[in-house]
């Protein structure tokens, strides 16, 4: 049985709520102007072991308030890796298909300029994302 434990610090106002699927699909801005937020994902019941050390990773996405978060984790895996692994897959399948876009605009000089800066704005996201997942 898996019981998953979720838990959100620093500050937070009463009656607040965290939950994994209320993750936007677009992770906000920089990780180092924010105070985290960590959730917290155990496997019970667990035999000691040296897996058994937390382990903290950074998730794709942040908190409302643009802090990011945290998942601390007993290397077993959960429901919340497995959602964060889904997230960075389609973020980084994102960033492909940009690429993709930016190598056949530029082969066409007809291409406006309001579209090289839409792409290039999209892109910069992209990139955003996979230092993220790289960092991770």
């Amino acid at each position: 049985m898996r019981v998953v434990k979720l838990v959100r610090m620093m500050n937070e106002p009463p009656g607040s709520e965290l939950s994994a699927s209320s993750a936007p699909a677009e992770p906000a801005g920089p990780a180092e102007s924010a105070e985290p937020s960590e959730l917290i994902e155990r496997s019970e019941p667990a035999e000691p072991s040296e897996q058994d050390t937390p382990q903290m990773r950074l998730l794709p996405w942040s908190t409302p308030d643009d802090r990011p978060c945290f998942l601390i984790t007993d290397g077993a895996g959960g429901p919340v890796s497995d959602l964060a692994d889904s997230i960075e897959e389609m973020q980084l399948g994102i960033g492909e298909e940009l690429l993709r876009y930016a190598r056949v605009m530029h082969a066409d000089p007809k291409v406006p300029d309001r579209e090289f800066r839409f792409l290039s704005r999209r892109l910069a996201e992209a990139l955003g994302d996979a230092l993220r997942v790289a960092r991770n």
